[in-house]
């Protein structure tokens, strides 16, 4: 395939994602920070540390639950803040009398790590009109990654634009490379260098123009280096967002499958696990039986695989699965924050599988890579910040490639118009 052919492949992808990356970018510099604006849009109810100690995950998971006695609260959280209130995700029963699930009037209440009392319930249904404080970060978070179109569609295309933007990284950083060009002469080939000189000599003369923008030159050329020069620069950054942004989108319909088979990537989050004919609202082992198992599992897991536990994070239970998710950070974890060691087991206590974030597997090793990256969850403010750069830097290039686009548009108007050669080429 010519390197023409190249570019037209580059130029109209380009001008089909250009809309969709400035979305992306904009809103994905600013939810880099998605924590603490949503702490400050909305505050969460504030909590005045106590000499008395905080109650204990069992007793607090116990009074949310009786707070709602058709709902389920299936989890228990172990790694507290003094200063934060006890936040519980909420479940519908289902309904005997109608096999359909209760309808709940929340999805998350906050109770005073203290005194057990009822702080705050909200409702996520997931609604962007009116615009509010509480649902402004929902709308940009929903414009990021599917452009708030409601449903599934919004979503697919947001995947779609991502597998393009990840097979374009690979084409525009081949167009970066400096073209062999042969003029004729009438004197002999000069003759080509060998081993490093002709490294040395290729890497010379792909940095000068493709690394550097000339600042002294006019507007479009400006322009040009800009745009060829910001994509190298970041491009193993612009490679994971891209790949994760498929990731995020269109896992089980590419790149679940990909990862698996390139890199042997085993189902890390237990999406797999076939599903009860019957969901187990109420497993066979009380949560303190189901902790102190996960504990004893967990201590077998570190002797065998040689990894060290920093501390617990949480222990869900999912009554679709009948299973139990035990959540602990460990030295495998990459994140500043969080967990994502986790165990498996059943709700009778048997083990079924222990999910390492890394040094367990290729796959699992490079998507926690790629996602710890892509959601700017490493390396502390300095990478978050910089992810915000990289976030105006997918505008800039977005901006920069469609007005490179319309300048040469023109020129090769003009140029048909006066059956002239074209004046605009490609630096």
């Amino acid at each position: 395939m010519t390197r023409h052919i190249w570019v037209l492949v580059h130029r109209y992808a380009g001008l089909l994602m250009a809309f969709l990356l400035i979305v992306i970018g904009l809103t994905g510099s600013i939810i880099v920070f998605n924590k603490e604006l949503i702490a400050w849009f909305d505050p969460p109810p504030q909590i005045t540390p106590q000499s008395t100690p905080l109650l204990d995950a069992y007793t607090l998971r116990e009074r949310a639950q009786a707070l709602v006695p058709h709902g389920m609260a299936n989890i228990l959280i172990f790694h507290r803040k003094p200063g934060d209130p006890f936040t519980t995700w909420i479940e519908p029963r289902i309904d005997p009398s109608t096999n359909q699930p209760y309808e709940l009037e929340l999805s998350s209440l906050s109770l005073d790590p203290y005194s057990g009392t009822e702080l705050k319930r909200e409702k996520a249904d997931g609604n962007i009109w009116p615009i509010t404080q509480k649902n402004i970060m929902t709308l940009i978070n929903r414009l990021h990654y599917q452009l708030a179109i409601p449903g599934v569609i919004g979503t697919y295309l947001f995947g779609i634009v991502a597998l393009v933007w990840f097979i374009d990284c690979f084409v525009s950083a081949f167009l970066t490379f400096p073209v062999s060009v042969r003029r004729k002469s009438s004197s002999p080939p000069a003759p080509v260098p060998r081993g490093g000189e002709g490294r040395r000599n290729w890497l010379a003369r792909w940095w000068n123009p493709a690394w550097l923008v000339k600042w002294k030159g006019s507007a479009y050329r400006i322009n040009f280096d800009l745009h060829r020069a910001g994509g190298l620069w970041v491009w193993i950054m612009l490679l994971a967002l891209a790949w994760s942004g498929v990731g995020f989108n269109l896992s089980e319909e590419v790149y679940n499958p990909v990862m698996k088979a390139a890199f042997g990537m085993p189902d890390q989050y237990g999406s797999s696990l076939p599903v009860l004919d019957k969901p187990r609202p109420d497993p066979a082992l009380s949560w303190p039986q189901a902790h102190a198992i996960a504990k004893l599992l967990m201590t077998e897991q570190e002797r065998l695989l040689h990894f060290q536990v920093q501390r617990e994070e949480a222990l869900t239970y999912q009554p679709d699965k009948g299973v139990y998710l035990y959540y602990v950070r460990s030295d495998r974890d990459l994140t500043d924050d969080g967990a994502a060691t986790v165990l498996f087991f059943d709700d009778h206590g048997k083990f079924i599988n222990l999910s390492l974030p890394t040094g367990q597997n290729a796959g699992s090793t490079i998507h926690t890579w790629i996602f710890a990256l892509h959601m700017a969850q490493i390396w502390g403010l300095p990478f978050r910040i910089f992810v915000t750069c990289v976030g105006i830097l997918v505008v800039m290039l977005s901006v920069t490639g469609v007005y490179i686009w319309l300048k040469k548009r023109k020129a090769r108007r003009l140029s048909r118009s006066r059956n002239v050669p074209l004046a605009i080429e490609t630096p």
